[in-house]
């Protein structure tokens, strides 16, 4: 099996199933095959209305929905979805109806696939583990809601020969597009274009963040004499970015050394 790095059964301390006593679900909904569809567009109500952005509560579809499928594909062809609201987060809760795994057999008895289900949701949750008992496999998948005032904002400094954008906020929808436009102005208009991204000031992130970085790294790898680096990360987020990108990230603790990273131009002499 493709595996991300770590555990089996998890990729962040912290989750597992609710206590029995602890808050009722925000949502709690049998599926099957014919009902997958209908899923989504019930997870996306509840994201949103619970608070996550519109990005992040993308995320959540994407992933309960891979797991549930996981669920009725690989398992007894039907499950459950549990969500609840607790300590600043949204927690799910996909479980199937399908008896506990053989000996020796991986926690994880639903199959891991780059791109798809379980490898998705170690990387693209904030807490996210798996088990197999008596009863079946459970997964449990965490997403952190965001602080009230969570704004994305980026400011570019061109220096002598490259410029560093700065985000602060979130990591999403709208600092994607500014990525993009950043990369875009770079390459039209620079020679070997070089960029530093500070992430040092980002509170939250979504897929669409994440993958517009990887989209920057890619555009300028592509572009002659052109590199990006990153600082400012967090480890998770380092980690996060590891998985998900085809190809390793330039990193670097803060900007200068950011910089530093990048060779010295032919024409520097």
């Amino acid at each position: 099996m493709d595996t991300p790095p770590g555990t089996a059964e998890a990729s962040d301390g912290g989750g597992g199933p609710m206590d029995a006593g602890g808050p009722a679900p925000i949502l709690d909904q049998p599926f099957d095959r014919d009902s997958l569809y209908a899923l989504r567009a019930t997870l996306e109500a509840h994201a949103t209305h619970a608070g996550l952005p519109h990005g992040r509560a993308t995320d959540l579809v994407l992933i309960v929905h891979e797991l549930a499928t996981n669920a009725v594909f690989h398992s007894s062809g039907t499950g459950r979805v549990r969500i609840w609201r607790s300590a600043g987060s949204l927690r799910c809760e996909v479980s199937d109806a399908g008896g506990p795994a053989p000996a020796g057999r991986d926690a994880a008895a639903w199959p891991v696939r780059h791109g798809h289900g379980l490898w998705l949701a170690r990387y693209l949750t904030d807490r996210f583990t798996i088990a197999s008992g008596t009863d079946g496999t459970v997964a449990t998948a965490d997403f952190v809601l965001p602080a009230p005032d969570h704004p994305s904002a980026g400011t570019l400094d061109r220096r002598d020969s490259y410029a560093v954008l700065a985000l602060e906020g979130a990591l999403d929808e709208r600092a994607a597009a500014e990525i993009a436009r950043v990369v875009r102005g770079l390459v039209s208009d620079t020679s070997a274009p070089r960029l530093v991204v500070d992430l040092s000031g980002v509170a939250f992130w979504d897929s669409t963040g994440i993958t517009a970085l990887i989209s920057a790294q890619q555009r300028l790898d592509q572009t002659p004499g052109g590199m990006m680096a990153l600082s400012g990360l967090t480890p998770k987020l380092a980690h996060r970015l590891d998985g998900l990108s085809p190809t390793p990230f330039t990193v670097a603790d803060t900007r200068a050394q950011a910089a530093g990273r990048f060779p010295a131009r032919p024409d520097a002499d």
